[in-house]
């Protein structure tokens, strides 16, 4: 197995001068089909208490420009070594979330959303999310029937469809959708880390489809995953994941299903290069569907990170994926990079805006995030709205 490494400082204010130290292990494995678009866990933060705000270094939410970078590479089996490069933050490269939030908590009526998170599975205890997670009124927990006679026994918060049953949290391993969990809607209380949508009316249904330390799973998995969201109400569908093989069914299912999937466009080869997927196709991100919106790793500096995957056709947009700060398992939280931390970006603005504008089917939550892109000029020809996601904007169309 090949495994690169690399390091990242980060210099803010907010650090006391002093750089955080930021260690990412990309596992170039092979073995099942389906796998996470998004490195190991950078570090967890050298903060246990949840009562303080991590809001300053979600840079992802308000950039100001103090957010500096060193990466570099260290080769692995037949890789070459790669120069480090620093990268400054620059300010404003952000996807503009506070006046979208105003214009949400003015708004005169929300409607519930719910967002079916296909990955790993979630820390289903962790005092940010809590709030957030969609419950299965019609289930009475652990009673070992199917109240709601919907096939699946105590499915209170979602099923496991790794192992096929309803425990949704297995430990450490589930980082990763504890992770994205946080973005989309983190609690808004100003303690901890705070998520783009709303927990009182954005829930997150866990359906985990992927495991083991490495983030594998079946496509037979995720697709049983996609109908369960499809027939208990999901309104978006979070898909951080990918897979170079083709799946007829799993497109058709995509194609046919009323919910909007927002998709990684994933992390590169083996060398973590990003390449264009219109010519070396990844799926689900290569699917030309008008229910998906697929999502580059834009860095700090408004740049697209060295490996994400990118295309003028297939993919959409760009969002923050690189030092992003969330939730991750045993209460605790931590910086990851990725495309699969820009996907949950997209799928927090798109509940956001779902829940706040009634007038808005999920077609239209889509043409109104594409359209509204801010446009950069590194991203003409890359994505296809050639521009960063801009939540403030979206939710103005």
């Amino acid at each position: 197995m090949d495994r690169r490494t690399i390091s990242i400082a980060i210099l803010c204010a907010f650090c006391i001068g002093l750089p955080l130290r930021l260690e990412i292990d990309v596992n170039a494995a092979k073995g099942e089909n389906m796998k996470l678009m998004a490195a190991s866990p950078v570090a967890e933060i050298n903060l246990q208490d949840s009562a303080v705000p991590f809001y300053s270094y979600q840079w992802a939410l308000k950039n100001d420009g103090r957010l500096r970078g060193r990466y570099s590479s260290v080769s692995g089996p037949g890789l070459a070594a790669k120069d480090a490069v620093t990268v400054e933050g620059v300010e404003g490269i952000d996807i503009h979330i506070e006046p979208a939030w105003e214009v949400y908590t003015q708004a005169a009526y929300r409607r519930p959303v719910t967002v079916a998170l296909i990955d790993t599975g979630v820390d289903v205890g962790h005092p940010e999310l809590q709030d957030a997670l969609w419950v299965n009124g019609d289930e009475i927990p652990g009673d070992g029937i199917d109240n709601d006679r919907n096939g699946f026994v105590d499915d209170v918060n979602g099923w496991n469809f790794y192992t096929d049953r309803p425990q949704v949290f297995d430990g450490i391993d589930d980082d990763h959708g504890t992770h994205a969990a946080g973005t989309i809607a983190g609690k808004w209380d100003g303690r901890g880390i705070t998520g783009i949508a709303d927990s009182s009316y954005v829930k997150i249904m866990v359906l985990k489809a992927l495991g083991s330390e490495r983030g594998r799973g079946s496509s037979t998995a995720v697709k049983a995953a996609i109908r369960y969201a499809e027939q208990n109400g999901a309104d978006i569908c979070n898909l951080s994941m990918g897979a170079t093989e083709y799946d007829e069914e799993l497109e058709t299912l995509i194609r046919d299903s009323r919910m909007l999937f927002v998709v990684s466009a994933g992390n590169g080869d083996e060398a973590g290069q990003g390449y264009d997927i219109d010519r070396t196709p990844a799926y689900p991100a290569s699917y030309a569907s008008e229910h998906i919106i697929t999502v580059a790793n834009l860095l700090f500096d408004g740049s697209l990170a060295e490996n994400s995957n990118f295309g003028a056709a297939s993919v959409d947009i760009a969002a923050p994926g690189s030092l992003i700060l969330s939730t991750l398992p045993n209460h605790e939280f931590g910086f990851m990079s990725g495309t699969s931390m820009a996907a949950p970006m997209g799928t927090g603005t798109a509940a956001l805006i779902y829940s706040c504008r009634p007038d808005l089917s999920l077609l239209d939550v889509r043409r109104a995030i594409l359209d509204s892109a801010r446009k950069i000029d590194g991203l003409n020809g890359r994505v296809a709205s050639g521009g960063i996601l801009d939540a403030y904007a979206a939710i103005m169309q």
